[in-house]
């Protein structure tokens, strides 16, 4: 009798520590996707954007390098070094990836709209879910295919029949760094054993060398407004933090919730570029409203499909 009251009481203690566990990591995810919001209206800000992507990278690698490698060593502790260890060819391929993702992105966002820009990005979790039936052998769903499809209509109709030739041009720099931003996903499922924000913290270094290499082939000052200085430092505090964040709670949620919750960065940061008091003042156009919410759909039918499967996302 006693011992089935002692398991009885086991039992709700797990079960109510799985719901804390839970509650706490959708609030740090949710938290994560506000935090990444703010970083397409930051990028809006800066003075003459077009002639200081490279320089913007340079500053915002420096500090999302920085301040992952700190947080990695903080919880690493003593095993840091063991961690460097296991760095392996699929985790530097990841960092170089996601530096490029990064270049496209920043192109992306000085080309065309914020909501374009976002939406584009959005779509990642289909195209890391077809990739990951290519190379990891992963089962594909009809589902999946069916909202591949649903994303290539979506991508049509919110650059078909456009004015500007920044809008196809800066859908294509988006669709780019959604790809990159897949297969960044694939390279940090490959080895469960290495601490995922080691590819970010490479592509952050990765990233800022590679910027240095472009300015000085061009030719092109080192120079850049004060402003748009702050304004890449805090863009990388932002992004490194959101990382952190994301981090800390993905490890208590299935991925078909993560994929839900991805959305908020998107809806959000659309908000904030439209939002009149922050200055940027960006109303989405009529195709791109329509085109977004076919993409938005299909992402919502991804995430509700992965959490039907019930799969738990790495640690």
């Amino acid at each position: 009798m006693r011992k089935s009251v002692t398991s009885n009481l086991m039992l709700l203690n797990g079960g109510s520590k799985m719901q804390n566990n839970y509650f706490l990591g959708f609030v740090l995810v949710v938290i994560s996707g506000l935090v990444w919001s703010l970083g397409a209206p930051l990028v809006r800000l800066l003075e003459d954007a077009e002639h200081y992507r490279l320089h913007f990278l340079i500053y915002r690698g420096i500090i999302i390098f920085l301040m992952v490698i700190i947080y990695v060593l903080l919880r690493e502790g003593r095993n840091f070094l063991n961690a460097l260890k296991r760095i392996d060819h699929w985790v530097v391929f990841g960092g170089l990836v996601l530096s490029l993702t990064m270049f496209f992105w920043i192109y992306a966002l000085t080309t065309t709209s914020v909501a374009v820009s976002l939406l584009m990005l959005a779509s990642s979790p289909i195209y890391a879910a077809f990739l990951g039936y290519l190379i990891l052998g992963e089962r594909l769903s009809r589902t999946t295919l069916v909202n591949i499809v649903i994303v290539v209509v979506g991508v049509t109709v919110m650059v078909w029949d456009s004015e500007k030739s920044s809008t196809i041009i800066g859908a294509t720099y988006g669709f780019f760094a959604a790809l990159g931003f897949a297969i960044y996903t694939i390279t940090i499922r490959h080895n469960p054993e290495i601490p995922k924000l080691l590819t970010p913290a490479l592509a952050g270094l990765f990233s800022v060398i590679l910027a240095l290499i472009l300015l000085l082939a061009t030719g092109t000052s080192f120079e850049m407004p004060p402003i748009n200085i702050q304004i890449s430092l805090i863009h990388g505090l932002v992004i490194s933090v959101g990382l952190i964040l994301f981090g800390l709670g993905a490890r208590y949620l299935p991925s078909g919730e993560l994929v839900l919750l991805t959305l908020l960065e998107v809806v959000a940061g659309i908000f904030w570029a439209w939002l009149p008091i922050i200055g940027i003042n960006e109303i989405p156009e009529t195709n791109t409203i329509i085109g977004g919410l076919l993409i938005l759909s299909a992402i919502v039918i991804q995430g509700i499909a992965t959490r039907k499967r019930h799969i738990i996302p790495m640690p």
